[in-house]
């Protein structure tokens, strides 16, 4: 099952449905029981761009209508403003139902999705639909898309569905529905940013490098968090400037996402061990700090490297000594490129001419880059050949308080489209 995955990948830009398959295969192997190949329908839901995840009921949750809701899922949910299972409280007092609807041959039949985290089992996230068993049999595949917070389930392994989908049907129909609903967030989004573009340059409201997106976000509505979920709807938000006084800025990669390592030495005990003390800019008194680009060619200047091991499919962190490599950290590309695809789904990348008056900057949104569907498949390839870069930037302050700004997975701007396709562009 996984080769055929791999295979799609190459024909199919990754995005959300191809990773839905890998992960929940991933976890449970839930998938490798369906009765049903994921990758006949993989096309489809790839070429009308719509977020979608997949559910096998097994045949003891059949029977015990439980259902593990599956990363995917969640991040589906989460992403569509429908539920968060993260903030959710355990037992049946705090269940949650959602409108939800079967897709058949010519019309829907409404159901209602339960979505709970039992008291037992440390309250792992369930999904369960009513009258699901009049609908599907056990290894049945399921796919789930969300319009206007309402889910609809498709039943791949029903031949009258699958045709639906398959010969522009009535399944298909409900495919376009959501395609519309995804293209009109983005088209609500352009229509503010026109608007704030008209309003001129506006005051920024942070000083220094962070203002441009704190001002933008601050126009729109959105207030400050650190959360790793998308900005806008679903649509991750990175905003840079053009230029700086008048003059055009340097370009300077842009952050994909953080990810600290998943297993050898922890964020900290890097900067412990391999850091050095250094007199920070401006200051007075040395730290013990590493501020670095990592990258697969060769050490930087604490000897530490990137490698890919594509047999364990990891990323490695090494650190280069006198006659050999030695293990330090590493990440699992499977998280790398969750992270990837929960980030950058869906991006505008928004373009600011930035001018200073009295000392204060001043940002005009100018322009946007908006891409879809990122290729995980090459975020490998990518990481080896030095296209996709690590910084590490953390120090210990003298009174011995720890202070980092992330791990950073970055890019050039110039290579995003290897990773993210040719972006659409719009002139504000």
């Amino acid at each position: 099952v996984l080769r055929r995955y791999k295979l799609i990948s190459r024909h199919f830009y990754g995005n959300i449905i191809l990773f839905s398959a890998i992960t929940a295969l991933g976890g449970r192997n839930m998938l490798a029981m369906s009765d049903t190949p994921i990758d006949l329908f993989i096309p489809y839901f790839a070429k009308a761009g719509v977020p979608v995840a997949f559910l096998v009921p097994t045949p003891t949750g059949y029977e015990k209508s439980i259902m593990d809701a599956t990363a995917p899922v969640r991040q589906l949910l989460l992403d569509a403003r429908v539920h968060n299972y993260e903030v959710q409280g355990q037992g049946p007092n705090n269940k949650v139902l959602v409108p939800a609807h079967f897709v058949n041959y010519s019309d829907v039949t409404d159901s209602i999705a339960s979505l709970y985290r039992p008291v037992t089992k440390m309250g792992d996230p369930r999904i369960w639909f009513s009258n699901l068993r009049r609908y599907c049999s056990p290894c049945n595949l399921l796919a789930i898309v969300v319009i206007d917070k309402e889910l609809y389930i498709f039943n791949l392994s029903k031949p009258e569905v699958a045709a639906g989908i398959r010969y522009n049907g009535f399944a298909a129909s409900i495919i376009q529905e959501a395609a519309h609903r995804e293209w009109a967030i983005a088209e609500e989004l352009l229509n503010k940013l026109r608007v704030i573009h008209r309003q001129g340059f506006l005051r920024s409201i942070t000083p220094g490098d962070p203002g441009v997106g704190d001002t933008l976000e601050n126009a729109l509505g959105i207030s400050r968090n650190n959360s790793k979920a998308p900005d806008y709807k679903g649509i991750e938000l990175k905003t840079t400037r053009l230029t700086r006084n008048g003059n055009k800025r340097a370009t300077t990669r842009s952050t994909l996402f953080t990810r600290v390592p998943d297993e050898g030495m922890s964020y900290r005990e890097i900067v412990e061990h391999y850091g050095k003390l250094q007199m920070p800019r401006g200051g007075t008194i040395e730290r013990l700090q590493l501020y670095e680009t990592f990258r697969c060619s060769r050490p930087n200047a604490y000897n530490l490297l990137l490698s890919v091991d594509a047999n364990k499919d990891k990323l490695d962190m090494l650190h280069q000594g006198q006659q050999r490599r030695e293990f330090v950290s590493s990440w699992q590309m499977k998280n790398l490129r969750e992270a990837l695809l929960i980030k950058h789904r869906e991006t505008f990348w928004i373009k600011a001419v930035s001018e200073s008056y009295d000392g204060v900057e001043y940002f005009r949104y100018d322009k946007v880059l908006h891409t879809k569907s990122p290729n995980t498949s090459l975020l490998a390839p990518l990481l080896e050949t030095d296209k996709i870069t690590v910084d590490l930037a953390a120090h210990f302050k003298p009174d011995g308080k720890w202070r980092d700004h992330g791990i950073l997975f970055k890019m050039m701007p110039d290579d995003l489209p290897l990773l993210l396709g040719e972006p659409t562009e719009y002139i504000l």
